[in-house]
């Protein structure tokens, strides 16, 4: 078994989702999120190696979440 860097993608759109975990899954681990909230929840016990993160999201928007990031 090979190891996987981990990706975590957030974006409110479902087929932009589906879309980055299809291109991304046979040489990453992708964990797609739907909401800036629940980033930020699976943020608090798990470190991906990457982020892709949507700027337009209803609720907490990216730059929101980046901002809790740091």
């Amino acid at each position: 078994m090979s190891f996987k860097y981990k990706i975590l993608a957030v974006d409110d759109n479902s087929i932009s989702l589906a879309t980055i975990e299809q291109a991304l899954k046979e040489k990453y681990e992708v964990v797609p999120l739907n909401s800036g909230v629940r980033a930020l929840q699976y943020l608090k016990k798990n470190r991906p190696d990457l982020i892709l993160l949507d700027i337009n999201m209803p609720g907490m928007d990216g730059l929101s979440v980046c901002q809790n990031i740091r």
